[in-house]
């Protein structure tokens, strides 16, 4: 398609006005079908000229450029782009949702429906039905991404290449040397590509952006370098590079370069692993870590969005103070009434106590102080409780609340005088990361919950598997386990084709919950009591009944939290004794 000069020239006004400077020359100019230059795009460029650093994104993709999927890459962070200089400007500007609107249903109309595996296309479908207020239907691993991807208009330049960096890296697995497992499968459909102008259909150096904007022609104009070499590409040491860097050297030192140091020297992790990482499990790793940091070590965008969590999550529980701590009364009651009517008391020999005259002689003639009675509770001090939060990314809109449950039932426990360890538990690559917010000896740091942050993906069976050697490993004859789940199993990273069971299966699904109901039974057998509350949605009820089977608390209501777990542990208390 021939783009008029009167066309380019309306498409550099639109540009100069959004962003106000006439000094930019713009690399992009979008137009439609017809050839016209689109009001909306154009104007969405000049606005990230002018509330970015443009020069920073440009060195962004050029450093992202060797992987093979660069294209996709480049396609979502224009979506990202998008909404968040919308979000900037739609108050200044009214007129920018009707524009929005306008360009969503323009696309949408036009019927095209992306394959299963296009996911840049399924991601932009699903972004231009909310933007015209739809809740859009996709699996749930494109919905994370998308509520990830969409920008807010607090983000300034480094934020977002430090948001892409957390996309790319989570998600796709990327890796500089182009060595990387592919974790969604990607397609681009040729035929739906738009042209770049009236330059030739070969890409210049490379470039392919907006190639996917869905309109009629964009015209690129630049002429980015990307072979500076490496002495001057180092010279933007921006933040995400420093921390990519990490992958090439070590992919444990990636893990804990983005969860924190490990609280077990390297020869125990891979003893644990031995024991922990066979079976359907072959192949994964370990990391276990309290979520802190070398000293010396630059604060990472990860660390950030931590703090910024623990700040969130603070806020949600004491914003319902009241609630909570009247949950808290009531469960720690709960459990209370429960010891003391299941776990009768007997009279033992004591140093304090009740005195016992007709023994005082032993203390008289042989020194023995153990002269009183004192009732004790059968076995009370033999019980431990460990709590385990799901913290994949599928729980990115719950964190708050699940930060506050997780809190309340460590509290309850704790008053009531029961040792109890609380961590979460999410995947990254192969590596199941365990990350501790306190031990059974810690009873003032249950505050550390509130520390919970999502990322990921989850492997409940190996999490299950792990949490039962721990607490193999204590001294406590009995042992409840309590899992806050969704009861949703989904890791990118296959079983092993070298296992016995269900080789070359996606963890997720079916197989993801067999798997986990199989580690829960084991757990059983072992003398383990497991325990769940479910953090997630009504549709997927069924499968967490079949992980846990009855032993599991739906939470409907806040209000009904405490009376909810209360049943569930009192049920389970009066089973141990």
């Amino acid at each position: 398609m021939k783009i008029q000069s009167n066309e380019k020239q309306r498409a550099s006004n639109i540009i100069w006005s959004a962003s106000d400077d006439y000094s930019i020359q713009s690399e992009f100019k979008i137009y439609d079908e017809n050839g016209r230059a689109d009001l909306y795009w154009n104007y969405v460029i000049g606005t990230v000229h002018k509330y970015y650093d443009y020069s920073k994104l440009q060195k962004f993709f050029s450093l992202i450029k060797q992987d093979s999927d660069y294209d996709l890459y480049v396609n979502l962070t224009w979506i990202g782009l998008e909404n968040c200089v919308y979000e900037k400007g739609k108050a200044e500007r009214p007129v920018l949702e009707s524009m929005r609107k306008n360009y969503a249903k323009k696309v949408l109309n036009n019927g095209d429906k992306p394959s299963d595996d296009d996911v840049y296309g399924i991601i932009n479908i699903a972004h231009l039905k909310r933007a015209l207020g739809e809740e859009p239907i996709i699996k749930e691993q494109y919905s994370e991404i998308l509520n990830r991807l969409e920008f807010d208009e607090f983000m300034n330049t480094d934020d977002i290449i430090n948001r892409m960096n957390y996309i790319i890296n989570v998600y796709f697995n990327f890796n500089p040397s182009n060595k990387k497992q592919i974790l969604l499968k990607k397609k681009f459909n040729n035929n739906k590509m738009i042209h770049f102008g009236e330059k030739s259909k070969q890409l210049i150096n490379g470039v392919p952006l907006f190639k996917r904007i869905n309109i009629g022609s964009a015209e690129y104009t630049g002429n980015i370098n990307f072979d500076d070499g490496e002495e001057k590409r180092n010279k933007f040491v921006l933040h995400w590079l420093m921390f990519k860097e990490q992958i090439d050297k070590n992919e444990r030192e990636y893990i804990q370069n983005y969860f924190g140091t490990s609280i077990l020297p390297e020869s125990t992790t891979k003893l644990l692993e031995q024991n922990i990482c066979m079976e359907n499990h072959m192949n994964c790793h370990l990391h276990v870590t309290r979520g802190e940091f070398d000293n010396n070590q630059e604060e990472t965008f990860q660390q950030k969005i931590t703090l910024f969590q623990r700040k969130k999550n603070k806020e949600y529980y004491n914003k319902n103070i009241a609630r909570n701590n009247n949950s808290i009364s009531k469960l720690t009651n709960k459990i209370k009434n429960t010891m003391l009517i299941n776990f009768q008391s007997s009279p033992n020999k004591s140093k304090a106590g009740k005195l016992v005259s007709e023994k005082l002689w032993r203390n008289i003639y042989l020194n023995d102080s153990k002269v009183f009675l004192k009732n004790v509770y059968d076995d009370i001090g033999d019980l431990s409780v460990d709590i385990m939060i799901d913290a994949s990314a599928s729980q990115i809109n719950r964190q708050e609340i699940i930060a506050t449950e997780g809190y309340i039932i460590a509290e309850s426990i704790t008053r009531c005088n029961i040792p109890v360890r609380v961590y979460s538990y999410c995947n990254m690559r192969n590596f199941a990361v365990i990350n501790l917010f306190r031990d059974y000896n810690e009873v003032n740091k249950n505050d550390n919950i509130f520390n919970y942050c999502s990322a990921g993906f989850n492997r409940d069976g190996l999490a299950i598997r792990t949490a039962i050697h721990m607490m193999k490993g204590s001294t406590y004859e009995k042992k409840i386990l309590i899992v806050l789940s969704d009861g949703k199993p989904n890791d990118i990273t296959k079983i092993s084709s070298k296992s016995l069971n269900l080789a070359n299966h996606e963890y997720t699904d079916t197989v993801g919950v067999n798997d986990t109901a199989m580690e829960v039974r084991k757990g059983k057998q072992k003398g383990v009591t497991i325990l769940c509350v479910f953090t997630g949605k009504d549709e997927d009820i069924p499968a967490a009944k079949k992980i846990y089977g009855r032993s599991m608390a739906h939470i409907k209501s806040p209000e009904r939290f405490a009376d909810i777990v209360g049943i569930l542990m009192q049920n389970e208390l009066k089973n141990l004794n």
